[in-house]
């Protein structure tokens, strides 16, 4: 079995697995046992054999067609980011993003730091934080500071206590990671063996989602404040493939413009008592 092979097998497992039968009009019969789909189902919806199918899945089959791959992202569902990630799993090519130069590195750290009311970071592939505005460092528990890991950061006790939806912006942000990371690639694996100890994220890491909602409102539990509403947009940065510019800002009328105000007031501390009162 070669890599390609065997990626494309355990990525065609995991999202058969995750996907129900009531999304394909499929009726399921008492006493079924399984989950997601059955293989012969997959296969069937496919227009493959269920012994071509499985020998996919176990990476034993030769690379499939343009078509029969396609046929089997249309039988589970996937849409264009998780379709193209699986033609790119079959592909075996790893291309290792261009590490950024340094001119272009220090322009987007003063374009960053001239967002000063709202937290503003760049990723890269393996959502490692490249850069990141002073705001961006001390909100959400200090985690977003330049050269921390995204993933690292939302897989802490503090994150999963204090982020009112951690597990969709988990599952989202995890999703990225595979979309946008190398397949295979060693600083892959580092982030998954290192974040492997935690059960939540082997438990979503399994799914294999590649795609999901870029942008979403979230809650955040502030000491003193209570929950604040807070809008995440992410935007692809065009000249750097696969890094992402990730920006918080405060949704029309929400309490998170003061807490955000006061923030960069008192950079680089927290929010103190005046911050509190404040926003209250």
């Amino acid at each position: 079995m070669d890599d390609a092979s065997t990626s494309l097998g355990e990525y065609l497992r995991a999202r058969r697995a995750v996907t129900q039968p009531d999304d394909l009009g499929i009726v399921p019969t008492p006493g079924r046992r399984v989950t997601g789909l059955r293989r012969d189902e997959v296969a069937a919806l496919a227009g493959i054999s269920r012994e071509y199918y499985l020998r996919l899945e176990q990476g034993r089959g030769a690379r499939p067609s343009d078509q029969v791959l396609l046929s089997l992202c249309r039988a589970l569902r996937l849409d264009h980011e998780a379709s193209a990630y699986a033609f790119r799993l079959v592909s075996g090519r790893l291309h290792t993003p261009a590490p950024v130069p340094r001119d272009s590195a220090d322009r987007i750290v003063r374009a960053l730091s001239a967002w000063t009311h709202t937290p503003a970071y760049v990723t890269d592939p393996h959502r490692d934080i490249v850069a990141a505005n002073p705001l961006a460092t001390v909100f959400g528990h200090g985690g977003l500071s330049a050269g921390g890991n995204q993933l690292r950061h939302l897989f802490v006790p503090r994150m999963k206590e204090t982020l009112v939806e951690w597990e969709a912006m988990s599952r989202a942000a995890v999703a990225t990671l595979r979309r946008d990371a190398v397949p295979q690639s060693p600083r892959l694996r580092e982030i998954v063996a290192e974040l492997s100890s935690d059960p939540d994220f082997v438990r979503i890491w399994a799914r294999h989602d590649v795609s999901g909602p870029e942008d979403a409102t979230f809650h955040i539990l502030v000491e003193g404040v209570g929950e604040i509403p807070v809008d995440a947009q992410n935007f692809a940065v065009r000249s750097m493939p696969g890094y992402q510019l990730t920006v918080l800002s405060a949704p029309p009328g929400a309490v998170t413009a003061a807490v955000f105000a006061r923030l960069a007031d008192q950079l680089p501390g927290g929010i103190g008592a005046d911050a509190v009162e404040a926003a209250r």
